[in-house]
């Protein structure tokens, strides 16, 4: 029912009733007394300097509203159109502006806050200037005398490099030769021994995982209609291994022939394995916390063969 926009005007001739059969208020607007009221009351608990700055804001709202009341009046008279201004409109205004006030007041206090915090460490630095200065001015006639003795040093050191200088010669071209040599061989026997010492015991465990696992295991998995989570957390890594699709269509056609299945298992050579393709196995599948032997062989005993395989 706001008379604000043509909302109103168009209900009225679209519901002739709402004229016809209605009986209409007419408020009247609020008086000055009214709207000095209403603003004294929204800035009393506002923090101001003194009284006189609180009537001063309240008057001013009262004196905005009415003056926007005598333009629309005069705007009316001019062009024939209206321009509502309602009570709400009055109390957008009282909001509008403690919104403002609070806003600025927030703004003002963080750059103050900036400013002192930039003025203290001015002083901090402007004091640890000062002493860095007294710590200067103290060590300065014992540097002068550290430069003299340096100088003594390396004048005697300059004397005694010449001559070793001139016997290091004599040696260092052989000494440079074995030195490289022995240098590239202990790394690549370090690197060598560590790989082996770090991948045996898993490729054992592998190897005795899959030589332990029978047939009918496999078949009895091949069987399945449809997988545990488990069986199948197992099963797409090892059939992207060996560069098959993950689908369990896909893996139960490969476990039909479980001896051909099995044999491209322990025949497996993993050093023609991408390592992007084994970062993703290991990113996707083995970091999860159920990717353990205990987890899967709860699950299905043939998958946890697989599981210690893969």
């Amino acid at each position: 029912m706001s008379p604000v926009g043509n909302d109103l005007r168009v209900r009225c001739r679209q519901f002739p009733s709402l004229v016809n059969c209605c009986t209409l208020d007419w408020f009247d607007r609020w008086p000055e007394e009214a709207l000095l009221y209403v603003s004294r009351a929204f800035l009393k608990d506002v923090s101001l300097p003194n009284d006189d700055v609180r009537e001063g804001l309240a008057r001013m709202c009262m004196l905005i509203h009415t003056s926007v009341e005598e333009s629309a009046d005069r705007f009316y008279d001019e062009l024939r159109r209206r321009v509502y201004t309602t009570p709400k409109s009055y109390l957008d205004l009282i909001s509008l502006y403690l919104n403002t006030l609070a806003s600025k007041r927030e703004e003002i206090n963080a750059n103050k806050d900036r400013l002192d915090n930039g003025l203290r460490k001015l002083e901090e630095t402007n004091v640890q200037i000062a002493d860095l200065k007294v710590s200067l001015a103290k060590a300065a006639p014992m540097l002068k005398e550290k430069e003299i003795v340096l100088a003594e040093t390396l004048s005697k050191v300059s004397v005694d490099k010449a001559e070793a200088d001139a016997k290091e010669a004599v040696v260092l071209k052989e000494k440079e030769v074995v030195e490289v040599a022995l240098q590239e061989a202990t790394v690549i026997k370090e690197d060598v021994e560590s790989d082996l010492a770090a991948a045996q015991p898993e490729l054992d465990r592998a190897k005795q995982a899959v030589a332990a696992l029978k047939k009918e295991q496999v078949v009895e998995m091949a069987n399945f209609p449809k997988p545990p989570d488990a069986v199948v957390l197992v099963m797409e890594p090892i059939m992207m291994l060996l560069g098959n699709k993950t689908d369990w269509d896909t893996t139960k056609k490969a476990m039909k022939d479980t001896t051909k299945f099995l044999e491209s298992l322990k025949n497996f050579d993993v050093s023609t394995v991408k390592e992007s393709k084994l970062k993703k196995i290991r990113n996707e599948y083995l970091s999860k916390p159920e990717f353990t032997y205990d987890y899967v062989k709860s699950k299905s005993t043939a998958a946890a063969g697989l599981c210690m395989w893969i």
